[in-house]
Protein backbone atom coordinates (compact mmCIF):
# COMPACT_ATOMS: atom_id res chain seq x y z
CA UNK A 1 0.00 0.00 0.00
CA UNK A 2 1.21 3.58 -0.53
CA UNK A 3 2.50 5.43 2.47
CA UNK A 4 -0.26 7.58 3.92
CA UNK A 5 -0.54 10.81 5.78
CA UNK A 6 -2.68 9.86 8.74
CA UNK A 7 -5.31 12.23 10.12
CA UNK A 8 -5.21 11.56 13.84
CA UNK A 9 -8.32 11.92 16.03
CA UNK A 10 -8.55 14.38 18.88
CA UNK A 11 -7.06 12.72 21.96
CA UNK A 12 -5.25 13.76 25.09
CA UNK A 13 -1.50 13.52 24.69
CA UNK A 14 1.46 13.76 27.01
CA UNK A 15 2.05 17.42 27.59
CA UNK A 16 1.74 18.72 31.11
CA UNK A 17 0.30 21.92 32.45
CA UNK A 18 2.58 24.93 32.36
CA UNK A 19 3.84 24.38 35.93
CA UNK A 20 5.37 21.01 35.02
CA UNK A 21 7.91 22.01 32.38
CA UNK A 22 11.62 21.16 32.72
CA UNK A 23 12.90 24.37 31.10
CA UNK A 24 11.61 27.71 29.88
CA UNK A 25 13.58 30.01 27.58
CA UNK A 26 12.71 33.18 25.69
CA UNK A 27 13.86 35.31 22.78
CA UNK A 28 17.04 33.87 21.20
CA UNK A 29 18.11 31.49 23.95
CA UNK A 30 17.91 27.72 23.53
CA UNK A 31 17.63 24.57 25.63
CA UNK A 32 19.04 21.10 24.93
CA UNK A 33 17.38 18.20 26.69
CA UNK A 34 19.85 16.01 28.65
CA UNK A 35 17.78 12.92 27.86
CA UNK A 36 17.79 12.82 24.06
CA UNK A 37 19.93 15.78 22.91
CA UNK A 38 16.96 17.54 21.30
CA UNK A 39 17.42 21.31 21.10
CA UNK A 40 14.47 23.66 21.59
CA UNK A 41 14.64 27.28 20.48
CA UNK A 42 12.10 30.12 20.71
CA UNK A 43 13.98 31.74 17.82
CA UNK A 44 12.61 35.28 18.08
CA UNK A 45 14.85 36.33 15.22
CA UNK A 46 12.77 39.33 14.09
CA UNK A 47 11.15 40.89 17.19
CA UNK A 48 8.82 43.82 16.63
CA UNK A 49 9.66 45.59 19.90
CA UNK A 50 6.19 45.21 21.39
CA UNK A 51 5.88 41.43 21.64
CA UNK A 52 7.59 38.36 23.02
CA UNK A 53 8.33 34.68 22.33
CA UNK A 54 8.95 32.02 24.98
CA UNK A 55 9.08 28.23 24.87
CA UNK A 56 8.52 25.71 27.67
CA UNK A 57 9.98 22.23 27.34
CA UNK A 58 9.10 18.86 28.79
CA UNK A 59 12.00 16.39 28.66
CA UNK A 60 10.09 13.10 28.92
CA UNK A 61 8.20 12.35 26.85
CA UNK A 62 9.53 15.15 24.64
CA UNK A 63 7.06 17.97 24.16
CA UNK A 64 7.00 21.74 24.09
CA UNK A 65 4.61 24.65 24.08
CA UNK A 66 5.44 28.08 22.76
CA UNK A 67 3.59 31.24 23.75
CA UNK A 68 3.98 34.45 21.73
CA UNK A 69 2.42 37.78 20.89
CA UNK A 70 3.44 40.04 17.99
CA UNK A 71 1.15 42.99 17.29
CA UNK A 72 3.16 44.88 14.66
CA UNK A 73 4.15 44.19 11.03
CA UNK A 74 1.56 41.46 10.35
CA UNK A 75 3.14 40.45 7.03
CA UNK A 76 6.50 39.56 8.61
CA UNK A 77 7.62 36.42 10.41
CA UNK A 78 8.86 37.41 13.88
CA UNK A 79 9.74 34.04 15.41
CA UNK A 80 9.92 30.33 14.71
CA UNK A 81 9.70 28.38 17.99
CA UNK A 82 10.91 24.89 17.15
CA UNK A 83 12.67 21.68 18.02
CA UNK A 84 15.66 20.51 16.00
CA UNK A 85 15.31 16.87 15.01
CA UNK A 86 18.42 14.72 15.03
CA UNK A 87 19.76 11.80 13.02
CA UNK A 88 23.27 10.30 12.88
CA UNK A 89 22.94 10.13 9.10
CA UNK A 90 22.81 13.93 8.63
CA UNK A 91 24.10 15.58 6.52
CA UNK A 92 23.29 13.33 3.56
CA UNK A 93 22.79 14.04 -0.18
CA UNK A 94 19.23 14.24 -1.47
CA UNK A 95 20.03 11.53 -4.02
CA UNK A 96 21.08 9.20 -1.19
CA UNK A 97 17.76 9.30 0.64
CA UNK A 98 15.60 6.21 0.17
CA UNK A 99 13.05 7.17 2.85
CA UNK A 100 12.50 10.25 5.01
CA UNK A 101 9.72 9.73 7.54
CA UNK A 102 8.53 12.70 9.62
CA UNK A 103 5.89 12.76 12.30
CA UNK A 104 4.38 15.37 14.62
CA UNK A 105 1.26 16.20 16.60
CA UNK A 106 0.30 19.74 17.56
CA UNK A 107 -2.37 22.19 18.66
CA UNK A 108 -2.82 25.95 18.36
CA UNK A 109 -5.08 28.40 20.14
CA UNK A 110 -5.34 31.81 21.83
CA UNK A 111 -4.12 32.30 25.38
CA UNK A 112 -1.10 31.17 27.40
CA UNK A 113 -2.01 27.49 27.95
CA UNK A 114 -1.67 24.53 25.59
CA UNK A 115 -4.92 23.13 24.23
CA UNK A 116 -5.53 19.47 25.12
CA UNK A 117 -5.51 17.05 22.22
CA UNK A 118 -4.89 17.73 18.56
CA UNK A 119 -6.93 20.89 18.43
CA UNK A 120 -7.19 24.16 16.55
CA UNK A 121 -9.31 26.91 18.10
CA UNK A 122 -10.10 28.44 14.71
CA UNK A 123 -12.66 30.95 15.92
CA UNK A 124 -10.43 32.11 18.77
CA UNK A 125 -7.48 32.55 16.41
CA UNK A 126 -9.64 34.51 13.98
CA UNK A 127 -10.94 36.76 16.76
CA UNK A 128 -7.34 37.65 17.66
CA UNK A 129 -6.33 38.21 14.02
CA UNK A 130 -3.68 35.48 14.25
CA UNK A 131 -1.35 34.84 11.32
CA UNK A 132 0.94 31.81 11.66
CA UNK A 133 1.88 28.53 10.13
CA UNK A 134 2.97 25.08 11.36
CA UNK A 135 5.91 23.68 9.45
CA UNK A 136 8.86 21.38 9.12
CA UNK A 137 11.94 23.33 8.03
CA UNK A 138 14.77 21.65 6.12
CA UNK A 139 18.09 23.19 5.08
CA UNK A 140 20.36 21.83 2.35
CA UNK A 141 23.54 22.83 0.56
CA UNK A 142 26.04 21.28 -1.82
CA UNK A 143 28.69 22.18 0.73
CA UNK A 144 28.65 19.71 3.63
CA UNK A 145 29.49 22.28 6.32
CA UNK A 146 27.10 24.96 5.02
CA UNK A 147 24.18 22.54 5.08
CA UNK A 148 24.36 22.50 8.89
CA UNK A 149 23.86 26.25 9.24
CA UNK A 150 20.55 28.04 8.65
CA UNK A 151 22.26 31.28 7.65
CA UNK A 152 24.70 29.78 5.12
CA UNK A 153 22.66 26.99 3.51
CA UNK A 154 21.75 27.81 -0.08
CA UNK A 155 18.40 25.97 -0.01
CA UNK A 156 15.51 25.91 2.42
CA UNK A 157 12.66 23.42 2.00
CA UNK A 158 9.55 23.99 4.10
CA UNK A 159 6.58 21.69 4.54
CA UNK A 160 3.59 23.64 5.85
CA UNK A 161 1.08 21.46 7.67
CA UNK A 162 -1.19 24.44 8.35
CA UNK A 163 -1.55 28.17 7.82
CA UNK A 164 -3.72 30.79 9.48
CA UNK A 165 -4.71 34.37 8.76
CA UNK A 166 -2.59 36.17 6.18
CA UNK A 167 0.40 33.80 6.39
CA UNK A 168 1.54 32.87 2.88
CA UNK A 169 4.73 31.24 1.54
CA UNK A 170 7.32 33.05 -0.56
CA UNK A 171 6.19 33.05 -4.19
CA UNK A 172 2.52 32.65 -3.29
CA UNK A 173 -0.07 33.08 -6.05
CA UNK A 174 -3.79 32.20 -5.77
CA UNK A 175 -3.60 30.89 -9.37
CA UNK A 176 -0.92 28.34 -8.50
CA UNK A 177 -2.68 24.97 -8.72
CA UNK A 178 -0.75 22.67 -11.03
CA UNK A 179 2.52 22.02 -9.24
CA UNK A 180 1.32 19.50 -6.69
CA UNK A 181 2.37 16.24 -5.11
CA UNK A 182 0.09 14.05 -3.07
CA UNK A 183 0.95 12.26 0.16
CA UNK A 184 -1.75 9.80 1.18
CA UNK A 185 -4.35 11.61 -0.90
CA UNK A 186 -3.58 15.05 0.55
CA UNK A 187 -2.34 17.54 -2.09
CA UNK A 188 0.68 19.67 -1.31
CA UNK A 189 1.18 22.72 -3.53
CA UNK A 190 4.71 23.96 -4.28
CA UNK A 191 5.78 27.62 -4.11
CA UNK A 192 9.21 29.07 -4.78
CA UNK A 193 10.86 32.31 -3.68
CA UNK A 194 14.08 33.85 -2.41
CA UNK A 195 14.46 35.37 1.04
CA UNK A 196 16.48 38.40 2.13
CA UNK A 197 19.63 36.32 2.64
CA UNK A 198 19.48 35.03 -0.92
CA UNK A 199 18.38 31.55 0.12
CA UNK A 200 16.21 29.70 -2.38
CA UNK A 201 13.07 28.73 -0.48
CA UNK A 202 10.78 25.94 -1.69
CA UNK A 203 7.55 25.59 0.26
CA UNK A 204 5.10 22.70 0.09
CA UNK A 205 1.72 23.73 1.52
CA UNK A 206 -0.89 21.14 2.56
CA UNK A 207 -4.36 21.69 1.16
CA UNK A 208 -5.87 21.16 4.64
CA UNK A 209 -4.60 21.76 8.18
CA UNK A 210 -3.02 18.55 9.50
CA UNK A 211 -2.74 18.38 13.31
CA UNK A 212 -1.50 14.78 13.19
CA UNK A 213 1.07 13.99 10.53
CA UNK A 214 3.07 10.88 9.68
CA UNK A 215 4.52 10.49 6.20
CA UNK A 216 7.53 9.69 4.10
CA UNK A 217 8.29 13.09 2.54
CA UNK A 218 10.86 11.80 0.04
CA UNK A 219 8.39 12.35 -2.87
CA UNK A 220 8.40 16.08 -2.08
CA UNK A 221 12.20 16.14 -2.03
CA UNK A 222 12.54 14.09 -5.19
CA UNK A 223 10.16 16.43 -7.00
CA UNK A 224 12.71 19.17 -6.44
CA UNK A 225 15.95 17.45 -7.37
CA UNK A 226 14.65 15.20 -10.15
CA UNK A 227 13.24 18.29 -11.88
CA UNK A 228 16.47 20.25 -11.47
CA UNK A 229 15.13 22.81 -9.01
CA UNK A 230 17.65 21.70 -6.39
CA UNK A 231 20.93 19.87 -6.97
CA UNK A 232 20.79 16.13 -6.36
CA UNK A 233 24.12 16.57 -4.58
CA UNK A 234 22.68 19.00 -2.02
CA UNK A 235 23.16 17.71 1.51
CA UNK A 236 20.25 17.80 3.92
CA UNK A 237 21.88 19.10 7.09
CA UNK A 238 19.17 20.48 9.38
CA UNK A 239 15.57 19.50 10.09
CA UNK A 240 13.25 21.18 12.57
CA UNK A 241 9.56 21.33 13.47
CA UNK A 242 7.70 24.35 14.79
CA UNK A 243 5.46 27.30 13.97
CA UNK A 244 6.26 30.60 12.29
CA UNK A 245 4.57 33.43 14.18
CA UNK A 246 3.50 36.52 12.23
CA UNK A 247 0.83 38.47 14.11
CA UNK A 248 -1.77 38.44 16.88
CA UNK A 249 -3.67 40.86 19.10
CA UNK A 250 -2.81 38.84 22.22
CA UNK A 251 -1.08 35.71 23.49
CA UNK A 252 -1.10 32.59 21.29
CA UNK A 253 0.15 29.13 22.30
CA UNK A 254 1.45 26.45 19.95
CA UNK A 255 2.09 23.03 21.47
CA UNK A 256 3.75 19.97 19.96
CA UNK A 257 4.55 16.35 20.84
CA UNK A 258 5.36 13.00 19.19
CA UNK A 259 7.73 14.76 16.79
CA UNK A 260 10.28 12.45 15.21
CA UNK A 261 12.41 11.83 12.13
CA UNK A 262 13.50 8.52 10.61
CA UNK A 263 15.94 8.89 7.73
CA UNK A 264 16.95 5.88 5.65
CA UNK A 265 19.98 6.37 3.43
CA UNK A 266 20.70 4.51 0.22
CA UNK A 267 20.08 4.94 -3.47
CA UNK A 268 16.87 6.89 -3.96
CA UNK A 269 14.08 4.87 -5.60
CA UNK A 270 13.19 5.85 -9.15
CA UNK A 271 9.80 7.50 -9.26
CA UNK A 272 7.48 7.84 -12.25
CA UNK A 273 7.44 11.39 -13.65
CA UNK A 274 4.38 12.66 -15.50
CA UNK A 275 3.99 15.70 -17.73
CA UNK A 276 2.14 18.77 -16.44
CA UNK A 277 -1.24 19.67 -17.97
CA UNK A 278 -0.84 21.98 -20.96
CA UNK A 279 -3.33 24.45 -19.44
CA UNK A 280 -1.41 24.82 -16.19
CA UNK A 281 -0.92 28.41 -15.00
CA UNK A 282 2.74 29.27 -14.47
CA UNK A 283 2.22 32.55 -12.64
CA UNK A 284 5.13 32.01 -10.24
CA UNK A 285 7.64 29.48 -11.52
CA UNK A 286 8.62 28.64 -15.09
CA UNK A 287 10.86 25.60 -14.81
CA UNK A 288 9.01 22.78 -13.04
CA UNK A 289 8.61 19.97 -15.49
CA UNK A 290 6.50 17.26 -13.89
CA UNK A 291 5.07 15.34 -10.99
CA UNK A 292 4.77 11.67 -10.26
CA UNK A 293 2.80 8.94 -8.56
CA UNK A 294 4.49 7.40 -5.58
CA UNK A 295 4.04 3.82 -4.42
CA UNK A 296 6.41 2.35 -1.81
CA UNK A 297 4.85 -0.52 0.11
CA UNK A 298 8.00 -1.23 2.11
CA UNK A 299 8.18 2.34 3.40
CA UNK A 300 4.52 2.20 4.35
CA UNK A 301 5.18 -0.86 6.46
CA UNK A 302 8.20 0.78 8.11
CA UNK A 303 6.26 3.96 8.91
CA UNK A 304 3.34 2.00 10.37
CA UNK A 305 5.69 0.15 12.68
CA UNK A 306 7.60 3.27 13.71
CA UNK A 307 4.59 5.55 14.25
CA UNK A 308 1.59 3.52 15.42
CA UNK A 309 -1.56 5.43 16.31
Amino acid sequence: MPLAVRILPVALWAIHVASAYDARVCDQKSYTSPLDNLTFNPNAWNPDGTGFQCISVQDSPPAFWATWAWSSNPQSVHSYPHVKLTSPTLPTPLSNISAFCLTARWSLGPGSMALPGLRIDASGLADMDVSANVAFDIFADRNYASSKNETTAETEIMIWLAKFGSAQPLGFSPKRTCFTQELGGIPFVLYEGRNGRGTDVFTWVAATNETGFTADISPLLQYLWRNGLVSADSNVGLVSFGSEAYHSRGNVTFSASRFDMHLVTGTAPTLVVEQLPTACSRAVSTHIQGSWLFFMSIIGIVASALYPL
